[in-house]
């Protein structure tokens, strides 16, 4: 193990230390808005491996250098899908603390409560895990698997991202909404994985440059679909669709929405353009690492505005730290296990 790799483990177990215990602490004075920062972090961390498996099937489809170059990082994303699926645990353990429709005075109001219901909810996330874990071990084993595979992935996902986000909000609604949250996962899995790929010796300037143009690609998937879902709700002008953007624009929420915008839109886009970042790792590096933490930021500005009771607290970096440790230490165990066979090195 390099000296790097013993860093970068031992910076692991402090998050998952440190973070793990200011949320511990917090249970015991604010238990709802540990949960709600919980959830958040929780949001940015799924987006890895599901947006790995499904860049994995997507390479099984089409080929391509891009994959191969981030083939390795790839499948080390998508075995911290049992990660996510343990942080998911206290979520499903705290569903009236964080839903609505959980909660049998709210239900009653709520028109749609034959589908968000506590049941129906726990079987479809049985469904969606189960799924992405059988998807996660196909994935990488040629093109028999991948079209009807990125079908359950898009499917799943959808689901997944009406469930486990938007119904924090249950009188509000978006066909656009899922499509919104998969781009985001897929910028996400890409740029984690072009960040190391970058790191590798062995890919040279024409992957890089390959991922530098793919990035641009998802980059603008994911502003389209974030100007459109705007544009048609700011149109409609109904108040019961236009609250979702109101609370997202005020309170200091309107400064992370433009920080947002640039940072997981503008200036990546416009960085990219430029052949010679594309061409550098420290150049591409330094976009991933801009596009995680814009991305970070949005986890954070779709979720933590929709609980009236509470803004931004310490809790949301705190539950992002504890889960991302244990995910980091498991992408860069299995990165390392797999180092002699995908001809990367890592660190």
């Amino acid at each position: 193990m390099t000296r790097a790799s013993r860093m970068a483990y031992g910076a692991s177990a402090v998050a998952v230390l440190g973070g793990g215990a200011v949320c511990g602490l917090g249970l015991g004075f604010d238990r709802e808005a540990v949960l709600r920062g919980w959830l958040a972090g929780w949001a940015f961390w799924i987006g890895f491996p599901v947006g790995a498996v499904m860049l994995l099937l997507a390479h099984d489809l089409t080929g391509g250098r891009w994959g191969d170059a981030t083939k390795a990082p790839l499948k080390a994303l998508a075995t911290t899908l049992p990660v996510a699926a343990l942080a998911f645990v206290p979520v499903l353990l705290s569903l009236p603390d964080l839903y609505p429709w959980a909660r049998p005075e709210e239900a009653a109001k709520l028109p749609n409560t034959f589908y968000l219901n506590t049941p129906f909810f726990l079987a479809r996330a049985a469904a969606c895990f189960a799924a992405w874990a059988l998807l996660a071990v196909l994935a990488g084993r040629g093109k028999s698997f991948a079209a009807p595979g990125l079908i359950v992935m898009g499917v799943t996902a959808t689901f997944a991202s009406f469930d486990w986000l938007m119904s924090i909000e249950p009188d509000w609604g978006s066909s656009i909404y899922g499509m919104l949250v998969i781009s985001g996962f897929l910028l996400t899995a890409l740029a984690a994985a072009a960040l190391a790929a970058s790191a590798a010796p062995s890919v040279g300037e024409s992957p890089r440059r390959d991922l530098g143009s793919l990035l641009i690609a998802a980059i603008l998937l994911w502003a389209y679909l974030s100007f459109m879902q705007f544009l048609i709700v700011w149109e409609a002008d109904m108040p019961t669709e236009i609250t979702w953007y109101l609370k997202r624009l005020e309170g200091g929420w309107e400064w992370a929405a433009l920080a947002v915008f640039l940072a997981q839109g503008l200036l990546p886009f416009l960085a990219l353009l430029w052949p010679r970042v594309k061409r550098s790792r420290r150049g591409l590096a330094a976009v991933c690492v801009l596009l995680l933490a814009a991305h970070l930021l949005e986890s954070w500005w779709l979720v933590l505005p929709g609980f009236d009771a509470t803004g931004m607290t310490w809790f949301a970096p705190a539950a992002t730290l504890a889960i991302g440790g244990l995910s980091a230490a498991l992408f860069l165990w299995r990165l390392d296990a797999g180092r002699p066979d995908a001809g990367v090195r890592h660190g």
